[in-house]
């Protein structure tokens, strides 16, 4: 009997403390204290989603070069060919404090197709030296892109080369491939192709 008189006093004494216990932690979230994060073990935290940094105010692509530092354009000849405009964008790219020069010319054929051919030159002491990759242009037109490419300059500079090859019309959709372009030893280096989805435009996959 007394065994159970016990007992039954330190099961009131344990309740009576919780009870004081939740009783403070009101009074402490009431005063505007912070609430108690629950902590679980056993999770993995989702890794950090960055939003692309290449791309402009509207959302739409941005093949990364932006505020040019010279700008020219051109006359068209009668049938609406030729060289239209010009940027040249003067840019560090190898981290050796001198500003490297890539030129982004737009061409014209009088249709409503069009391309961008880019040049990457290395400023070697005052001498600007030709490292740009063979096929560094786009195939564009009024209906789907079958190339792209987009300039990263942070943390490292590289280049994303996206493109797909032309099957039965322009805009029947075929799988697109992305190539990575990486600066090393003073050269531009293409890693492996990566097949990603079948499309018509390939701006829809930066």
């Amino acid at each position: 009997m007394k065994t159970n008189q016990q007992s039954g006093n330190i099961l009131f004494n344990i309740l009576l403390i919780i009870m004081f216990a939740i009783i403070a932690v009101l009074i402490y979230i009431l005063a505007g204290g912070p609430v108690p994060k629950i902590i679980r073990s056993g999770g993995v935290q989702s890794p950090n989603i960055q939003m692309p940094i290449n791309t402009n105010n509207t959302g739409e692509f941005s093949d990364g070069l932006i505020n040019p530092d010279s700008a020219e354009k051109y006359q068209l000849d009668e049938y609406g060919a030729g060289i239209s405009e010009r940027d040249i964008f003067n840019r560090d790219i190898n981290g050796d404090g001198r500003m490297d020069r890539i030129t982004r010319t737009r061409n014209e054929n009088g249709t409503s197709h069009f391309y961008y051919q880019y040049k990457i030159e290395l400023n070697e002491n005052g001498k600007f030296v030709d490292i740009t990759p063979d096929g560094f242009r786009t195939t564009e037109g009024a209906e789907c892109a079958l190339q792209k490419l987009q300039f990263i300059f942070n943390p490292d500079f590289q280049v994303i080369k996206i493109s797909r090859n032309w099957d039965t019309s322009w805009d029947t959709p075929t799988m697109a491939t992305r190539t990575m372009y990486t600066f090393n030893n003073g050269k531009m280096i293409s890693h492996t192709p990566q097949q990603m989805k079948i499309v018509c435009d390939v701006s829809d996959l930066f």
